[in-house]
């Protein structure tokens, strides 16, 4: 997996991975950016969550049951750290809520819940993570 990333101006970088062109990566205007397109960090975060759900759906999927919504928060907290007080991500938290149908079987999404994280590359990578599942049903008539 490789991907490359070309320096434009200021904070400013275009990047390309597989056939994906122009990804544009920059900082806000406070972390001397021009605000072009999510930071590192937002796509680092947007990473995470996508590994997570991708590998979450995967397993209920993979077990027939019809996901109505599947929505995933990500929320990272920068703090100042360390013996040099540099800026860090400390802490992540992810929250998937899931909405299926009421006649789903618990059995299988417990199943679910309790191993998708073995699947995902980067669910404890770097820092960990505080996940949370929460599951709404839908009344399908």
């Amino acid at each position: 997996m490789r991907v490359t990333l070309n320096y434009c101006e200021n904070m400013h970088f275009s990047a390309n991975a597989r056939d994906f062109k122009n990804i544009h990566v920059d900082e806000a205007e406070t972390f001397h950016g021009n605000n072009l397109a999510p930071s590192p960090i937002e796509y680092f975060l947007i990473g995470t969550g996508g590994c997570i759900g991708s590998t979450f759906a995967y397993c209920l999927q993979k077990n027939k049951i019809p996901i109505v919504n599947l929505e995933i928060v990500v929320d990272g907290t920068l703090k100042h750290s360390g013996p040099k007080s540099r800026l860090r991500l400390i802490n992540i938290k992810v929250e998937l809520i899931i909405t299926l149908k009421k006649d789903e079987s618990n059995e299988n999404f417990n199943f679910c819940r309790k191993t998708f994280l073995d699947h995902c590359p980067i669910s404890n990578l770097l820092i960990p993570l505080n996940i949370k599942v929460t599951k709404k049903l839908e009344y399908i008539d």
